[in-house]
């Protein structure tokens, strides 16, 4: 014959089983949930990288000052001393 708290006592190892295989679920998940996000943070990352690098190269380039003279004789601009003649196209 099983005692009542036999019975008390399988009910609340039972419990305690489906609560333990419960909270493995919730972690797994989130495991991968996180190494999902880290990977985006990877990918994110690289990309800001390579912009990172772009502008520093276009920096280099715009801090040299015949860029800049280049530039700014493209929107027309001359020199005081310096006579600025159009070619018009018949």
């Amino acid at each position: 014959m099983e005692r009542p708290i036999y019975r008390f006592l399988h009910l609340v190892f039972a419990l305690g089983t489906l609560h333990l295989l419960v909270l493995l679920t919730l972690e797994l998940q989130r495991h991968f949930q996180l190494r999902q996000d880290l990977a985006q943070a990877q990918v994110r990352l690289e990309a800001l990288e390579q912009r990172n690098r772009k502008l520093t190269d276009e920096l280099q380039i715009v801090a040299d000052a015949r860029y800049r003279e280049g530039l700014a004789r493209q929107m027309g601009y001359v020199h005081k001393d310096e006579l600025l003649y159009r070619h018009v196209q018949p």
